[in-house]
């Protein structure tokens, strides 16, 4: 037992060279290696934020580590286009700029999704405003009804059709406005920015691989399924030059056995290029955890590349607790994490990079979800490679590690 412990003491010191919960870097890590300068022959990397109240610190470690950046929200529709008349640009033109004095790329996110877009693109009417809700009468006496923690949630679909004010849209006139922003937002960043995720999360969660399971809300139910493929050639009517993916996460999840999303997504790729639309490439986002299938990741690499398209993770972040990989209800885990998940975390992070050099050849862009552990939509997770006080942890060691492999 004491011969073992002395072992895995000097793997820590000599592998990691820092504390397991990634607060005390030691003096011989202070020069640290770049990230995209170790993988400057393989792939772009990439890291994601809007850039708002940034400290120096902050900017200077992605100027040193990143070599292209995805707005994290503010090119979503929502935030660049809340009203029919009403663009706001101030945030990601500041981001562009600030990319481009840097020497940073740009990676535009999204054009096209169900989440985060006003409701005013699905109204008859679009100036309709939301009718104010009347209050109930003041009861001093009447105790108010304890919440039911056990309640159903509302589903997406529920929330999406309370959002919508009065009927729905038309066809064309729902097409016509989705046409006017993308020729908008790509025309303004033509030439600017390197690509975008054209379409985000289309596939609804749980079908079992035999349909492209569209989700039966927002442009898929105003539209239709041909809305992917018209979002991509006006696209690219925008921006000839610019590469233009499908981006989506688990869509992964089943590729050794072609089951699952993975298998929906492989219908509505080979749809996509039937239909004549200009994709180029299809984006894994990557929420991943330490239990996370890695023989699925590089499947799925490896069928998205038979159907001639390029690849790319787009939102890359694995949790050192908690086992969610999608959008929603995420376990944060516990305050303290224990010690050991922080190397399973490198190890993961190692295995993944792995698998990225093996396929090169076909992988334009690794780009993490977030900076720090405290600038991530998971926080509490402890997901990213370098802590809140941009400290590298064990798991930036594992990427630096995985860069060595042939």
């Amino acid at each position: 037992m004491y011969k073992r412990n002395i072992i895995t003491s000097v793997i820590l010191l000599m592998f990691f060279s820092i504390s397991v919960n990634g607060q005390n870097i030691s003096k011989t890590t202070k020069k640290l290696k770049a990230l995209k300068d170790v993988y400057e022959e393989k792939f772009l990397i990439g890291t994601a934020s809007d850039l708002s109240g940034f400290t120096e610190a902050e900017l200077e470690n992605i100027k040193t580590h990143y070599n292209v950046i995805t707005p994290e929200n503010s090119m979503k529709p929502q935030s660049l286009h809340p009203s029919q008349g009403k663009y706001n640009f101030r945030t990601v033109d500041s981001l562009v700029d600030w990319s481009q004095k840097n020497g940073l790329k740009v990676w535009g996110h999204t054009l096209l999704w169900h989440a985060q877009t006003a409701p005013w693109f699905f109204q008859a009417n679009a100036e309709l405003e939301e009718a104010p809700r009347p209050r109930p009468a003041f009861q001093p006496n009447q105790p108010r009804a304890p919440r039911d923690p056990n309640a159903p949630r509302p589903s997406m679909t529920e929330m999406w059709l309370r959002s919508v004010k009065g009927p729905f849209a038309c066809r064309e006139v729902a097409l016509e406005r989705l046409k006017n922003h993308i020729m908008t937002v790509a025309g303004r960043y033509k030439g600017r920015v390197i690509g975008w995720d054209v379409a985000n999360e289309s596939i609804a969660d749980g079908g079992d691989g035999t349909t492209e399971n569209l989700r039966d809300f927002s442009w898929y139910k105003i539209v239709g399924p041909d809305v992917l493929t018209l979002a991509f050639k006006w696209a690219h009517e925008a921006d000839p030059d610019a590469e233009l993916y499908y981006n989506d996460y688990n869509i992964e999840q089943g590729a050794v056995e072609n089951k699952g999303k993975h298998a929906s997504s492989m219908l509505l790729l080979k749809r996509l290029i039937a239909e004549g639309a200009p994709i180029t490439g299809v984006g894994i986002q990557g929420h991943w955890h330490l239990d996370t299938n890695l023989e699925d990741v590089e499947k799925a690499i490896e069928n998205y590349a038979s159907l001639g398209l390029r690849v790319s993770i787009t939102e890359l972040d694995v949790t050192a607790t908690g086992n969610n990989s999608g959008a929603f209800d995420v376990n944060t885990g516990r305050r303290e994490i224990p010690a050991e998940n922080y190397l399973q975390q490198a190890e993961v992070y190692k295995k993944l990079f792995e698998i990225f050099m093996r396929h090169s050849d076909v992988i334009d862009r690794v780009t993490f979800w977030g900076v720090s552990d405290t600038r991530s939509w998971r926080r509490g997770q402890d997901a990213l490679l370098f802590d809140g006080q941009l400290q590298p942890k064990p798991a930036f060691n594992g990427v630096i590690e995985a860069s060595k492999r042939k």
